[in-house]
């Protein structure tokens, strides 16, 4: 995927046909994608790095839910 915003087909044979993403650069540390399946969004990743470059943080939410439905926080060692 390039993260320039235009959908890209997931290949995966084990994802349902019509499945994509796309992909943008929110700001120097943070990456956003967009999931989608035959023409819909279903869900979307904010991927967001600290700015002391020491924590990783993925948010994954589902279309139509308040809560996301993960978020998983990486420290450096």
């Amino acid at each position: 995927m390039k993260f320039d915003g235009n959908d890209y087909p997931d290949l995966d044979p084990d994802v349902a046909p019509g499945s994509a993403s796309s992909g943008r650069r929110v700001n120097e540390r943070s990456l956003e994608i967009t999931y989608k399946s035959k023409g819909k969004i279903t869900g979307t990743s904010q991927i967001e790095l600290s700015t002391d470059l020491k924590t990783l943080t993925m948010t994954e939410r589902l279309v139509g839910q308040s809560r996301p439905k993960s978020i998983l926080v990486f420290d450096r060692e």
